[in-house]
């Protein structure tokens, strides 16, 4: 008996083989959909890596038609565009990039840049608002907003989104507070409060600030609330103040670093005796070495001091400026005021047209102007010799500087040859 097939069961095979077919053929249109679509997006990969590598604005154009899609092709095109000057185009490119990446604050941030350049400022701040609420906790978006703020006029709010962008990346803190200073007519007290600095690293900050401007009482009080200051700081701010001829703010930062007990205050010489070691990087008010070691060297010396454990020796062995600096110290004193500068010296197998001699010196007048100088040291080989010079001090002078050089020469340079001492420096108020 033989098996027949209905026509219905045919006409269900015949649908189950078309299915299948049609199945087979969607499954191989999305497969080539697939590997085009991937084949694309790597090429566009490729082409943006070139482009960036090479800075060319055409592979740019050929990485967005080979990517549309990909915010990355986007954003390197703005920014093509943008360092070409077309500034229309990078602002629609930037904005292509952000639709397609709305979560990456540095896009938004790249946007709003864009847009302040061609002064769409409510733009500006838009996108800048944008990329803050993406990123609240990072400086730039801060900074940025603050920056356009400031410039359309609206001070009160760029003072603070700029004080929330230094509170986040401290190295913005000098640039804040340089425009704090410059839109509140250079008043310290409304800079203090826009700015609230509430940690050492702002309080440092202003210390420096207003001492560079010639606010010194208003430094001090910043140095005081920063706590203890590095050696570099301390160094810093004292070139700071000593710039500005702040000598007394200046001495109390160079005093915080000192050891307690030693003499310090109007009138006080610092290692008055050389009975410590004379630092070569001090720049404040100890002893400071100021000639080249090749032409006179300087040494404490153990040997027969005039009084305590040590002298300071001055070896010549040629030429020199006689009038350059050999030693020398800023000493605080008042104003309008007599005092008396004693000291002591001797001398062995001394031979120079130039003696030495000590001078003092007013560091507020622009050309440091001797007030009086003691008599030379002597000539040849002497024992210990004391010396007293006295002096007045200007209505301006708030330190002089104590100068251990020579007398002048008819010639320069000036040849010395030989060895001095000197010792147990004191300064009297007459």
């Amino acid at each position: 008996m033989t098996n027949q097939t209905s026509p219905s069961t045919e006409r269900k095979q015949d649908t189950r083989s078309w299915i299948h077919y049609a199945v087979l053929i969607v499954g191989l249109i999305i497969c080539g959909w697939g590997i085009w679509s991937s084949g694309r997006e790597g090429l566009s990969i490729f082409v943006t890596s070139y482009a960036a590598a090479t800075n060319q604005l055409d592979a740019a154009d050929r990485a967005v038609r080979f990517g549309p899609s990909s915010s990355e092709a986007h954003y390197l095109r703005a920014r093509l565009l943008s360092d070409n000057s077309l500034r229309t185009e990078a602002i629609r490119a930037y904005e292509q990039a952000a639709a397609l990446r709305p979560r990456d604050y540095v896009l938004w941030l790249e946007l709003g840049r864009a847009r302040d350049q061609v002064n769409d400022v409510e733009g500006a701040l838009a996108a800048f608002r944008e990329s803050m609420r993406l990123a609240p906790f990072y400086a730039q978006p801060h900074w940025q907003l603050g920056n356009t703020l400031l410039r359309s006029g609206r001070r009160d709010e760029a003072l603070a989104e700029l004080r929330r962008a230094a509170a986040s990346n401290p190295t913005l803190l000098p640039s804040a507070i340089g425009l704090a200073w410059g839109v509140l007519n250079k008043d310290p007290r409304a800079v203090e409060k826009a700015l609230q600095p509430g940690d050492p690293a702002a309080h440092l900050a202003l210390a420096t600030f207003f001492a560079r401007h010639g606010k010194a009482a208003e430094a001090i009080n910043h140095v005081r609330a920063a706590g203890d200051l590095s050696n570099e700081q301390r160094r810093t701010l004292l070139n700071e103040l000593l710039a500005t001829r702040n000598f007394s703010e200046a001495y109390t930062v160079w005093s915080s670093g000192r050891k307690a007990g030693n003499p310090e205050g109007l009138s006080a010489i610092a290692n008055a005796g050389f009975e410590e070691t004379i630092s070569l990087d001090d720049r404040g008010f100890g002893w400071q070495v100021g000639i080249d070691p090749e032409t006179v060297q300087t040494t404490l010396d153990p040997s027969a001091p005039h009084s305590g454990s040590y002298s300071l020796r001055l070896d010549w062995s040629g030429d020199s400026d006689p009038l350059a600096p050999i030693v020398s110290q800023l000493v605080l004193v008042e104003p309008n005021t007599r005092y008396r500068l004693s000291f002591a010296a001797r001398t062995h197998e001394l031979l120079t047209i130039g003696l030495p001699v000590v001078a003092i010196a007013d560091p507020s007048s622009d050309n440091q102007v001797i007030l009086q100088q003691s008599d030379s040291f002597s000539r040849g080989t002497s024992g210990w010799q004391s010396y007293a010079v006295e002096f007045a001090t200007p209505g301006t002078t708030r330190a002089v500087r104590i100068v251990i050089r020579r007398q002048k020469c008819e010639t320069v340079p000036c040849a010395a040859i030989g060895h001095a001492w000197v010792d147990g420096f004191s300064l009297e108020k007459l």
